[in-house]
């Protein structure tokens, strides 16, 4: 076997068998006579010398005829064959699975993105509805103290008489007025953690559950977002929600006794527990929500809740600055200005913008007083006797 022909069988790129038409089990008579018949279409005198193609065709015929009518070199080549086959296969099936991790990568981060971008959108649209609450509570506040300011310049041009005289109804048109309180002031938030058990938990179910226990509801949103919670190594999905109440009476009853209903037992009320952090929608009370002391829940038990709206309230350690005085309920009076001329006399005191109205008021120091009650009485039940 010349070096050339072995050379040709272990490096070339060509199907030999393929190009003289045989199988790779054919006789050398078999490709002999194959040769022949393939030949005879490229020889140069029948093609033209002047055709390249046709002249490298019939050179590479005459190479594949070398090596498979050689024993050893056939031998060889088929070895090398065989290789660049297994080859191809093997590069075929990495290349299938090369592609199919890489759409698999693109079709996640394609979902982690869309994911993070409705987030994003969820986030953004919850901070909006938060900023037009707020914008809308200092609209009113702004409204308010212009009608506070046009109705304190309309009584100083009324005299002394007629201010008397009519004392008795504006006031009550003043505190018609300004019954109503911000939104923010009636919106209270809480969180529960998002998961199989509280799937149901849409905005219609908690506006019905809440309006049943606290009272009317204006609106809720809810806003699904993961946190990581202390103790914890992964996030995990939490709604937070935002509820609107048409009255101050049913926030502050939420907040006031919401966290309680966790640790009781309704009928068909088993959901209670899964409400955590409730609070304020502002983040602190209203200056109108009457607070309960330490002092006030362990003291004297009251025999009637209405006992509150004539209990004095606790001592203040604070003393009061000059010229204020402080009345009945721990309030401060506006230093009066009546010696100055032209300055007519006012029996009606102007009221804080977010002031609710009286029924409003009694409603709430009703409820702190009855929950000092009932505090007071489980006191005295797990007390020893």
């Amino acid at each position: 076997m010349a070096d050339g022909v072995k050379h040709h069988a272990l490096s070339s790129q060509h199907d030999f068998y393929d190009l003289l038409g045989v199988q790779s089990t054919a006789s050398e008579s078999e490709i002999r006579r194959a040769w022949r018949k393939t030949a005879l279409k490229y020889h140069p005198d029948k093609a033209g010398a002047s055709n390249t193609e046709a002249f490298e065709k019939f050179h590479l015929l005459q190479i594949a005829l070398d090596v498979l009518v050689d024993e050893t070199a056939r031998q060889l080549y088929d070895n090398a064959r065989r290789a660049r086959e297994e080859k191809k296969a093997r590069d075929g099936k990495l290349e299938g699975k090369r592609r199919a991790m890489k759409e698999d990568l693109e079709r996640r981060e394609s979902g982690f993105l869309k994911r993070k971008h409705d987030e994003l959108e969820e986030e953004e649209a919850f901070q909006r509805e938060l900023r037009r609450l707020a914008e809308d509570g200092k609209r009113r506040r702004k409204e308010r103290e212009e009608a506070l300011r046009a109705e304190a310049m309309l009584e100083t041009q009324v005299d002394e008489t007629a201010n008397k005289c009519n004392s008795t109804d504006s006031n009550g048109d003043k505190q018609q007025s300004y019954k109503e309180t911000s939104e923010v002031d009636r919106s209270i938030t809480l969180r529960f953690i998002k998961n199989d058990s509280t799937q149901h938990m849409d905005a219609e179910y908690i506006k019905q559950t809440f309006g049943r226990k606290f009272g009317p509801i204006e609106d809720v949103l809810l806003r699904d977002k993961k946190f990581r919670i202390d103790g914890e190594k992964h996030r995990r999905l939490y709604t937070t929600a935002v509820i609107a109440f048409k009255s101050i009476v049913g926030a502050h009853a939420c907040v006031s006794d919401l966290s309680e209903l966790a640790h009781l037992t309704y009928a068909n009320e088993e959901d209670w527990g899964f409400f955590k952090e409730i609070n304020w929608a502002s983040g602190k009370p209203p200056d109108c929500v009457p607070i309960a002391t330490p002092k006030t829940l362990h003291a004297t038990p009251l025999n009637n809740p209405l006992d509150v709206l004539t209990t004095d309230p606790p001592s203040q350690p604070q003393t009061p600055a000059k010229g204020i005085t402080t009345g009945a309920g721990g309030l401060r009076k506006v230093p009066s200005f009546a010696s100055f001329k032209g300055t007519p006399k006012s029996t009606s005191p102007i009221p804080n913008y977010a002031t609710p109205s009286k029924d409003d008021t009694m409603m709430m120091r009703l409820r702190e007083a009855q929950k000092r009650k009932i505090a007071e009485q489980r006191s005295q039940d797990q007390t020893p006797t």
